[in-house]
């Protein structure tokens, strides 16, 4: 070593170092990136989260979110701003499942994978739709037919008057559910919807006084059908305060806040599925789309009935 000319010593020296320094390929590929846009601020996007963000760790990806604030315009230029950072897919929950529809030319043009969950793009329940790589979610249209099935199963035969508590106007969620209920409702001809009340935001205040405006009418109602759970606390609220007894309320999904009103019947009857669950499996089906893996269109998550029989089998997420 001591008689190699000095330039020869230094190259060797160099490839050493750069062999003994060499990242390997794992830690040189950057984690892919993956836009996540949610429709609004609401307790079960939060609970969501949680799954989004484990599968995100399991999967290696790096998760970027955005609120749409329940705008659609806002919603679809988030679409456009992600599309212009270059993420590798964008998981979007639509505020507007007909206005976001115009999202899906801008990302197929982009060569950026568009995927969908809890809320579609179009008018398939399934959330199939044309240059929609995959859908995770409830199938909405047979959750308004579970609603269907609980007003059936209290009110038998019986000539009935509803209250329709419906959430977000323009959701998926809202549409779909309707459409499911109301093919129910089109086999009773004695089933009457007497008041339709929409809740922007899908607070529980916009639903307590939709109730309370109508019951300030004094007209006779024998069930309340609420889209979501805290629509359903509203109503049994609502008519506790103002001492009406005999009527139903019924409701979709399940929280802590809604045992003791299943327990004791002010809401008759609920559905319970994981929304933790249907968020690892949105991160899921796209880690497995972004490795190469072969992943079904439509990932569903199938909820079930609860009532004050069932009601201490199913732990609350929310």
């Amino acid at each position: 070593m001591k008689n190699l000319p000095i330039a020869i010593v230094t190259l060797i020296f160099l490839f050493a170092l750069i062999f003994w320094t060499k990242p390997s390929s794992n830690s040189n590929k950057s984690k892919f990136q993956v836009a996540v846009l949610i429709p609004g601020t609401v307790e079960f996007f939060a609970v969501q989260k949680r799954g989004l963000n484990e599968a995100a760790k399991q999967y290696d990806l790096n998760l970027i979110y955005a609120d749409a604030e329940w705008e659609p315009a806002k919603q679809l230029a988030q679409v456009e701003n992600f599309i212009a950072r270059k993420v590798d897919l964008i998981l979007l929950c639509s505020v507007d499942n007909l206005a976001l529809q115009r999202a899906v030319p801008l990302t197929k043009k982009a060569g950026i994978p568009l995927m969908t969950f809890s809320n579609t793009i179009g008018e398939d329940p399934h959330g199939l739709y044309e240059g929609v790589v995959a859908h995770i979610g409830r199938d909405e249209v047979k959750s308004g037919v579970m609603l269907g099935k609980m007003v059936e199963s209290l009110t038998k035969d019986k000539s009935i008057k509803i209250v329709l508590v419906q959430g977000a106007p323009g959701t998926s969620a809202q549409r779909m559910r309707e459409k499911g209920f109301k093919s129910i409702l089109e086999n009773h001809n004695n089933w009457e919807i007497i008041f339709n009340h929409f809740v922007p935001g899908w607070t529980k205040e916009g639903a307590l006084n939709g109730v309370q405006d109508f019951l300030q009418t004094g007209k006779k109602m024998d069930v309340v059908v609420a889209q979501w759970w805290t629509g359903a606390i509203a109503a049994a609220m609502a008519l506790k305060e103002k001492k009406s007894v005999g009527v139903n309320v019924v409701g979709l999904e399940y929280s802590k806040e809604l045992i003791p009103y299943l327990k004791s019947g002010e809401v008759a009857m609920s559905t319970y599925f994981s929304i933790k669950e249907e968020g690892y499996k949105t991160v899921e089906t796209a880690g497995l789309f972004l490795n190469k893996r072969e992943i079904p269109k439509f990932v569903e998550i199938v909820p079930t009935i609860v009532n004050s029989q069932n009601v201490d089998r199913y732990k609350a997420e929310l």
